[in-house]
C-alpha cells in the first residue's frame, strides 16, 4: 500500500482566522476586544488572507525540482525508479533515508556485519558470520588487547562452522580482510576499527553422578556428557539455546542445572569447573570473561555410581 503524501495547502481563510482567534485568549488574555474593528483582530484578517495567497505555492513544486533534490540526497549513482513515477521515487528516497549505512554505535557495526554484510559481493566466497560482537575502546588485534584504547573500536566475528569437526571455528585472514574493508568508509572518520576472531578460554568441568537404579550408567554417562558439551556451545549453547553469549562468565551452579536435567541422574555431588591454566576448580565465583571471549569446553570427567555402589568413570577431551 502507497505511503500517501501529506496535502500542506488544505488551510484556507477562515482556518486561519479562527486558529489565530483561539490563541488569544490563551496568549494574551488581557486582549478582549475581538470585534471586526479591532486593528489587532484586522491585522490577524489581512495575515490570514496573505498565508492563504501563498499557500497554495506550497505543494506546486515542479516535478524537475523534486527530482533534482532527490538525486542530492541519493548521489551521483541515483536513477529514478523505472516504475511507479515520482511518488515511488519520493519513497524510495525516504526509506533509503532509515537504512542504515554508517557505523556510529557499537549497534551499527554489529546491524552492517550481521544484516548488511551478506548482501555485498565481497561476501560470495567467503564464509558467513553467524554472531558478531562490537567492542568498543579496545584494539584486540594489538600486543596489547585488554588496555583500553579510545578511539579504537573491535568487531569480534565468529564464522559458521566449515564442517561437523570445527565446532570452536576462528575467521580466515580474506574474511576479516574484506569485512575491514566492508566497514572502512562506513566508520566515522576519527575512529580506527579491527575485525578479529573470537578468544576461546579452555575449561574443564569434573562432577560425581548418582544415578537411577535403572540407568544403564554408559547411556547416563553419554547424556551428560553431551548436554554438558551443547550447553557450552558457541552455536547452540546458552540458556537460550543460540549460542553462548560474548563475554558470559561460566558458573559451578549452571552445572548442576544441566546435569540435573537428565533423568538418568538421581543427583549431583562435587562438581568442579576448572580454567585452563588455573589453580583449583573456579568455586562459587565461577570464571570471568573478557567481552569478546567465548567458553569452550575441552575435558569432562565424569564418574557414575550406580546403584550398587559401583563406580564408571569416564572422561571426554576435545580433539586437538
Amino acid at each position: 500500500m502507497p505511503i500517501p503524501l501529506p496535502s500542506l495547502d488544505d488551510h484556507d481563510y477562515d482556518d486561519l482566522v479562527g486558529e489565530a482567534r483561539a490563541l488569544i485568549p490563551v496568549l494574551l488574555p488581557e486582549w478582549t476586544d475581538h470585534n471586526p474593528g479591532d486593528p489587532g483582530i484586522v491585522l490577524v484578517e489581512l495575515l490570514a488572507w496573505l498565508t492563504e495567497m501563498q499557500l497554495y505555492q506550497v505543494d506546486q513544486m515542479p516535478e524537475s525540482h523534486t527530482l533534482k533534490f532527490l538525486k542530492l540526497l541519493g548521489g551521483p549513482d541515483w536513477s529514478q525508479p523505472a516504475t511507479g513515477g515520482l511518488d515511488a521515487a519520493v519513497r524510495q528516497s525516504v526509506a533509503a533515508l532509515h537504512e542504515r549505512y554508517r557505523a556510529a554505535t557499537a549497534d551499527d557495526y554489529e546491524y552492517l556485519v550481521r544484516t548488511t554484510w551478506p548482501q555485498q559481493p565481497q561476501a560470495t566466497g567467503l564464509a558467513g558470520v553467524r554472531r558478531v560482537r562490537c567492542v568498543p575502546g579496545r584494539n584486540l588485534a594489538g600486543t596489547a588487547p585488554a588496555a583500553a584504547a579510545p578511539a579504537h573500536v573491535s568487531v569480534v566475528v565468529l564464522p559458521e562452522p566449515g564442517g561437523t569437526a570445527d565446532t570452536h571455528p576462528l575467521p580466515t585472514e580474506a574474511l576479516t580482510t574484506a569485512l575491514h574493508e566492508f566497514l572502512d568508509p562506513r566508520r566515522i572518520l576519527t575512529v580506527r576499527h579491527h575485525v578479529v576472531g573470537p578468544e576461546y578460554v579452555d575449561v574443564a568441568v569434573s562432577a560425581d553422578l548418582a544415578l537411577h537404579e535403572d540407568a544403564v550408567p554408559e547411556d547416563a554417562l553419554a547424556d551428560t556428557r553431551n548436554r554438558l558439551r551443547e550447553f557450552y556451545d558457541p552455536f547452540t549453547g546458552g540458556e537460550a539455546g543460540d549460542g553462548w553469549s560474548f563475554g558470559q562468565s561460566a558458573y559451578p551452579s549452571e552445572v548442576y542445572a544441566v546435569l540435573e536435567q537428565s533423568s538418568l541422574v538421581d543427583y549431583i555431588e562435587d562438581v568442579r569447573l576448572t580454567r585452563a591454566g588455573a589453580d583449583g576448580d573456579a568455586g562459587a565465583d565461577g570464571i570471568a570473561l573478557d567481552a569478546h571471549q567465548l567458553v569452550r569446553l575441552t575435558r569432562v570427567d565424569l564418574t557414575g555410581y550406580d546403584s550398587y555402589g559401583r563406580t564408571h568413570p569416564s572422561t571426554w577431551e576435545l580433539p586437538a
